[in-house]
């Protein structure tokens, strides 16, 4: 496998930076023209597309570079009778021309990252509060089945005595019975 710095194959950018949707482009003849269109993996050269993607605003505007036999260049049937599903992709190779981000949307990816690291922060808080009152609940839990274990050994040994006592009177009145002068009838 080559290298990224490889002659045979171009670099790729990151995938998850792909936008989704896009429109064709072209290089401005005067500013660009000593930018040449790269080959991609497949050995096919690419197309030059802006990317329209506004739910990945850091690549709202941006023109990349991308495999003429990508999945996603074609246009999706309205049916499924009009065209046949597309293939996969071959080589999913897109580069970017525009490496430099705009200011606002330098500032809209800045808050976007604050607002994804406090949504973060946000949830491991959640994560250690909810922790937290599961081991509270099973600490209570424990000492509410230790309390119920202790009621119910206090409450045997109760029986227990209670059993030993009634036990103990039986017998006195049954041997009292039995030193008297008269058999004394139970009524």
């Amino acid at each position: 496998m080559a290298s990224s710095g490889s002659r045979t194959r171009p670099p790729c950018a990151d995938q998850e930076d792909m936008p989704k949707t896009w429109l064709e482009a072209s290089l401005d003849k005067k500013k660009e023209k000593d930018v040449p269109t790269p080959p991609c993996w497949c050995g096919d050269v690419c197309k030059l597309k802006v990317s329209t993607d506004r739910n990945k605003s850091w690549t709202e505007g941006r023109r990349f570079f991308v495999c003429p036999n990508y999945a996603h260049d074609r246009r999706r049937p309205t049916n499924a009778y009009d065209i046949p599903p597309s293939p996969p992709p071959l080589c999913k190779y897109f580069t970017w021309i525009d490496h430099e981000v705009p200011k606002d949307i330098q500032e809209d990816q800045r808050a976007d990252w604050l607002r994804r690291q406090r949504l973060f922060e946000e949830s491991y808080a959640r994560g250690l509060e909810r922790e937290r009152r599961e081991k509270e609940a099973r600490e209570r839990k424990k000492r509410e089945q230790e309390r119920a274990r202790k009621e119910k050994a206090a409450r045997q040994e109760e029986r227990a005595s209670k059993l030993a006592r009634a036990r103990d009177a039986r017998e006195e009145d049954e041997a009292r019975d039995k030193k008297g002068k008269w058999p004394r009838t139970t009524q």
